[in-house]
């Protein structure tokens, strides 16, 4: 009886997710040019914490800046994963300091000049967290879902030309809300992610989005 009850649960989810909308894309990407060699040499600069970021940080244990370091590492080491030699942010920072000037978090031409002459990069990366929400409670029963948004851009460093760009802007469904959501999240929506995981995994996806459009081109 037991077992019958089971194989009818399965087999209600499979019919159930046959009659579903495909998930949501992860990122939302907008490609502007592939150009070969762009992905050669990628430095990273430090992403820029927005000001609407403090605002969901209330009674968080880390800082703007602190969270923007950790996406920008996140993605960083997305990219060597993917076998793509990286300037990784903190050398950027020091590189600018011994120039006399403050890191340009968002200034494309003064952080391509700078990477293209100090390091040889074939392109930067610059990004903005805006959102960074803890969940609250535990990975089997939480009162409210992590949520993390953040935006990242390829820029050329030959000719300043934006190449690529992504969106990650999540809060975690629970399975009950969404029946699709079932292989979508990381442990296929069985437990609450934190924030570094929710962040992590949008990294990821948005790394996996910008290798296959410019590897292609630079091979």
């Amino acid at each position: 009886m037991n077992r019958t009850i089971i194989l009818l649960t399965f087999a209600g989810i499979a019919v159930a997710l046959l009659g579903c909308p495909k998930p949501a894309p992860v990122v939302q990407q907008q490609v502007f040019s592939a150009s070969k060699g762009s992905l050669d040499l990628v430095a990273v600069m430090p992403f820029y914490p927005r000001p609407e970021l403090l605002r969901s940080l209330s009674g968080a244990t880390v800082d703007g800046p602190a969270v923007a370091e950790i996406v920008a590492s996140y993605f960083a080491d997305a990219l060597r994963r993917q076998g793509v030699s990286v300037i990784p942010p903190n050398d950027l920072v020091i590189a600018f300091m011994d120039a006399g000037t403050a890191t340009p978090r968002l200034d494309p031409r003064r952080a391509t000049e700078l990477a293209a002459r100090e390091f040889g990069a074939t392109s930067v990366v610059l990004g903005e967290v805006y959102r960074w929400r803890e969940r609250k409670g535990e990975a089997l029963g939480a009162s409210r879902a992590a949520s993390v948004g953040f935006e990242v851009r390829l820029y050329d460093t030959r000719t300043t030309r934006r190449l690529w760009n992504s969106r990650f802007d999540e809060t975690q469904r629970p399975l009950t809300e969404e029946i699709r959501n079932l292989g979508r999240y990381p442990g296929g929506g069985s437990r609450w992610l934190t924030a570094s995981e929710l962040a992590r995994w949008g990294v990821a996806a948005s790394v996996d989005a910008l290798v296959a459009g410019q590897w292609r081109a630079s091979k």
